[in-house]
């Protein structure tokens, strides 16, 4: 603004001094609209640069381990898990084509819809077993099931948990997720517990005898054990409850016995439900069925320190089909440890990762000394060549 003051009063002079020597007046000035288009101050071009937050600037607190000796130490716990786990002893026999005493294959009987109904008496086989090693400590029985997708989406939904608690009124109506297990088609009630997940309750159950060598061939112990303490206690408080009044529901249609006959806590009392509808995540899955007891007054001396090896009889009620998806059925005595059952999976993959870390230190090694090698022959080379230069 000063300079454009200057300017405007030097051209004033000019004009005053021409009109005073009689020559004639200027031509008048007008301002150019282009120059003070340039004059005017243009907005700065936006920034590219990122947002300057700890986000954005990678400067969020992280913890960056650091590899001592101490650490390293530690790896050799994934030993000491493979270790455990090859402790625990196990057998496994598989009872799916096993036959009654007539010769019957119990697995085409339980195909038909009147066995697992109940409908018919099932059809029951005896399985000669061996125990080639003795089974220490505190033994446990599982059923295991193969090809049996309960990680499937419409079975895992297939449930009303509210009923499991016992807040659902039998009259109330179940949740459409329990379609088509929600109502009985001949009576119009409710089904209690609805859903696909009860309805295909694992209905299979066991005895088991022992042989023992010393009280003759012909007499057989039966080894004792309960159903109670399979299941997990929080599932047991937080999961299932009590229902007061049955009165107007249905039981499952696969269902031998209903609810409150099963148990006289409800849902929260039988546990075999309790560990049936926590779902497996493989197709391939093992269930806890019966915890063998160890002190038990009928045990005597035979089991009191777990299961004696030799010979066993396996009493099996056969009614749970496996056909319609191709799956098998096994009965599984195994221990424990205090890493839990035998699984050596998480020790392998932790040996085989040390022994890949291993071998990628050792190569991490070698590279270091011969790239310090060729940096330090390249720094030789380089003093060679350079030559002092004397002005």
């Amino acid at each position: 603004p000063i300079i454009q003051s200057m300017a405007s009063n030097k051209r004033t002079q000019h004009e005053m001094q021409a009109h005073s020597s009689g020559g004639p007046p200027p031509p008048p000035q007008y301002p150019d609209a282009d120059a003070g288009a340039d004059n005017e101050e243009k907005p700065p071009p936006p920034l590219r640069k990122p947002s300057d937050s700890k986000f954005h600037q990678q400067k969020l607190p992280a913890w960056q381990p650091l590899l001592t000796a101490r650490r390293r130490g530690f790896r050799t716990h994934r030993a000491v898990l493979f270790t455990a786990s090859q402790s625990v002893k196990e057998a496994e026999f598989n009872y799916t084509n096993c036959r009654d005493a007539s010769g019957i294959s119990c697995l085409e009987q339980a195909n038909k819809p009147d066995y697992y109904r109940w409908l018919r008496p099932p059809c029951v086989c005896n399985m000669s077993i061996h125990l080639p090693d003795n089974l220490t400590g505190q033994v446990f029985a599982y059923y295991a099931l193969t090809n049996f997708y309960q990680n499937h989406r419409r079975y895992v939904k297939s449930r009303d948990d509210s009923q499991l608690l016992g807040w659902k009124p039998g009259s109330e109506e179940p949740l459409q997720d329990c379609s088509p297990y929600r109502q009985d088609p001949g009576s119009g009630s409710w089904i209690l517990p609805c859903g696909a997940i009860a309805n295909s309750l694992f209905n299979d159950t066991f005895q088991l005898f022992y042989h023992s060598p010393t009280a003759g061939a012909d007499l057989a112990v039966e080894v004792p054990w309960t159903s109670r303490g399979i299941s997990w206690a929080s599932d047991r408080e937080r999961k299932f409850g009590r229902v007061k009044n049955f009165t107007g529901t249905s039981k499952p249609p696969n269902w031998r016995l209903s609810p409150e006959q099963r148990s006289a806590d409800s849902f929260q009392g039988d546990e075999e439900l309790i560990v049936w509808m926590r779902t497996a995540a493989l197709p391939s899955f093992r269930k806890l069925h019966r915890i063998v007891l160890h002190n038990a007054s009928s045990a005597a001396d035979w089991f009191k320190d777990g299961l004696p090896s030799g010979n066993y009889t396996l009493l099996v009620n056969y009614a749970y089909p496996v056909n319609a998806f191709s799956g098998t059925k096994s009965f599984v005595l195994t221990t424990s440890s205090w890493s839990g059952g035998r699984n050596p999976a998480l020790g392998i993959i932790y040996m085989v990762v040390g022994c890949l870390h291993i071998v990628l230190g050792a190569l991490f090694v070698v590279i270091h000394i011969q790239a310090s090698k060729n940096l330090r022959s390249s720094n030789n080379e380089d003093q060679q060549t350079i030559r002092p230069v004397f002005l």
